[in-house]
């Protein structure tokens, strides 16, 4: 087998175990049937987002120096420990710690395993494929759920716990699956770690970018919205009447439209980035609408939605490896990784109150109403740049 087919096979099936989680699409719904109130779902999920923040820069630094290949293996097994502590402890003390380690898993596996793909990539001369692998092994991860969240619809029959025992061997696979990517070389001397100087190196470079800047601030903003509100979907499900199985069905269909959007997302590679600015814009418009009318078919529009932000995450994800060097990719990767979960904590820490003091719906219509104002505010400022 070809050098590039046998890291597309490694990279999807990596992908597919990462993503096929019975407990995934039920989550929310089991935190909120334990009796957890929209303030404390948030705050488990300001938990996973804090943590990945925490450990993001760290883990890109290690991952330009260390092997890749058993970080990602590591990170997997971690997240098996949360489901665990979540099937011991289904309370808010152990919610909290399975979702931290989740965060822990989230911050070895982001920016990590791309830096990885795009590297083995151009060691073979094949890096403007880069968007589309990502996208095919995107495909099988959105795949994966699809599956996932249909058995998730049977397995809650039993119960919870029947789900967790599930996604607990699904980590376990993901971590074997992670040994089976390529070998990728360490791009920095081992030795004397010098962390923060290469933090600031990789810190000065992005600064003085004339694309950095722009493509990290828009995938921050998606990673904002799309990340911090994907587990809240289920929730929506329960509020225009479904139950958890239907809830889980809800998720399968938001993971087919993820995996549409980014086996697809590689055709809008020449888009403009004013055109990607209107699109989000246009996301927003779709979650108000869902929000305000709040029927059962607005789910069809919040997959709808949820599969256009991963066009613009795979986009804007090669135009940033597209630009920066190898020896630093996975630091610059974690330094995206960072703003996106700065930008997320920023979103729950305004999205779990105003559901808390009001209602879930107006939450989502408040998320939806501030990507509108955010995206035409930052078009608006690009078109006053250009004139």
């Amino acid at each position: 087998m070809a050098p590039l087919q046998r890291l597309l096979a490694a990279a999807c099936a990596f992908k597919f175990f990462d993503g096929f989680l019975l407990i995934y699409p039920l989550y929310a719904v089991m935190f909120v049937d334990h009796g957890l109130t929209p303030w404390q779902v948030s705050v488990t999920l300001i938990a996973w987002s804090t943590t990945a923040f925490v450990l993001q820069m760290p883990s890109g630094l290690l991952a330009d120096r260390f092997s890749r290949r058993w970080l990602l293996c590591g990170a997997q097994l971690v997240r098996g420990l949360g489901f665990l502590a979540w099937l011991l402890f289904p309370g808010f003390a152990g919610f909290l710690v399975g979702l931290m380690l989740w965060g822990a898993k989230s911050a070895f596996t982001n920016g990590t395993f791309e830096a990885l793909v795009y590297d083995e990539l151009r060691e073979v001369g094949r890096a403007e494929d880069y968007a589309r692998v990502i996208g095919r092994a995107q495909g099988f991860l959105f795949a994966a759920i699809l599956l996932s969240s249909v058995a998730a619809a049977y397995a809650v029959r039993f119960g919870y716990s029947a789900a967790l025992i599930a996604s607990v061997a699904a980590a376990v696979a993901a971590a074997g699956s992670a040994l089976a990517l390529p070998r990728a070389t360490r791009t920095l001397a081992l030795g004397r770690a010098d962390y923060l100087g290469q933090l600031k190196r990789g810190f000065a470079y992005a600064a003085g970018h004339p694309v950095i800047p722009g493509v990290i601030l828009l995938l921050a903003l998606s990673q904002a919205f799309g990340g911090g509100l994907e587990g809240f979907w289920p929730v929506f499900g329960r509020g225009v009447g479904f139950d958890a199985s239907q809830a889980a069905l809800l998720a399968a269909a938001v993971g087919a439209a993820q995996g549409a959007g980014a086996a697809t997302a590689h055709r809008f590679r020449r888009m403009p980035e004013r055109g990607f600015l209107a699109l989000f814009a246009g996301i927003g418009a779709l979650l108000a609408v869902a929000a305000a009318v709040f029927q059962v078919w607005t789910v069809a529009l919040v997959a709808v939605l949820a599969g256009l932000f991963k066009v613009i995450d795979i986009n804007f994800d090669a135009r940033l490896h597209d630009a920066i060097p190898t020896a630093m990719r996975a630091t610059l990767a974690a330094t995206r990784n960072f703003a996106g979960l700065t930008a997320l904590t920023v979103m729950l820490l305004g999205f779990g109150p105003l559901a808390d003091a009001t209602s879930y719906r107006t939450a989502f219509l408040g998320a939806g109403g501030s990507m509108i104002v955010i995206g035409l505010g930052l078009l608006a400022l690009r078109s006053a740049r250009r004139a």
